[in-house]
């Protein structure tokens, strides 16, 4: 149907300076904190006690130390990564910077509503270049419950790995009638006020656009 719309592809490139912070929530990462919730290695008053409590839920359903250790390693995975080993931005964290900047941007940089997003835009995952992380943020946060409710007056030692100073490179798919300078401006929008993955109220996941080139209709070509 010629009145149908066909998605246009542009190539986008934006630089981050000061880094990206991923910090999945992997299934291994809900299933440890289940068993230490089950096991009750957490109400444990020692180490010692912890371990045995740790041992004997393990005994009793089957797994082995190694099972165990191998779960922890998976669950404390830092970065997504691509079949190659390099790490990605995942499209769903790019889905999320672009939903936040749908909320709180003016209508004149807005694509659309936020439930309408991915009926408009589609991107690929974003591509970064780096294999290892640059290094490590630590800082002490305040411990709270699920509800939000403060847990202690004693803060905790969070650290997550980073990367910084890199370019990213992917594909946006525009399946409605969007002006390529409005999604520009969305873009630059999303980088400087919004940013991309974990801790970006403190800053981290901002980038700034370098390039967005539109390079035609995926799988056709212009007439």
């Amino acid at each position: 149907n010629d009145n149908e719309r066909r998605p246009l592809d542009y190539q986008l490139k934006v630089q981050f300076d000061k880094g990206y912070i991923a910090h999945p929530y992997w299934p291994e990462r809900e299933r440890l904190i289940n068993i230490q919730k089950e096991s009750g290695t957490k109400r444990a008053r020692s180490e010692g006690k912890a371990k045995q409590a740790l041992d004997a839920y393990l005994s009793a359903r089957g797994m082995t130390q190694e099972e165990y250790a191998d779960l922890v390693a998976k669950a404390d995975r830092q970065f997504y990564r691509n079949d190659d080993e390099a790490i990605i931005i995942p499209a769903h964290h790019v889905y999320g910077c672009f939903a936040q900047t749908c909320d709180i941007a003016p209508a004149a940089v807005r694509l659309s509503s936020v439930e309408q997003l991915r009926t408009v835009l589609q991107t690929t995952d974003w591509h970064t270049g780096k294999k290892k992380p640059d290094g490590v943020w630590e800082r002490f946060a305040v411990v709270t419950a699920g509800t939000g409710a403060k847990l202690s007056n004693q803060r905790a030692l969070r650290s997550n790995e980073y990367i910084e100073h890199f370019t990213s490179e992917s594909v946006i798919h525009v399946v409605a009638e969007i002006e390529m300078a409005k999604l520009r401006r969305f873009v630059e929008f999303a980088g400087r006020e919004v940013g991309i993955g974990a801790s970006r109220k403190l800053g981290w996941g901002r980038f700034s656009l370098i390039s967005l080139e539109y390079t035609g209709i995926p799988g056709g070509r212009e007439e």
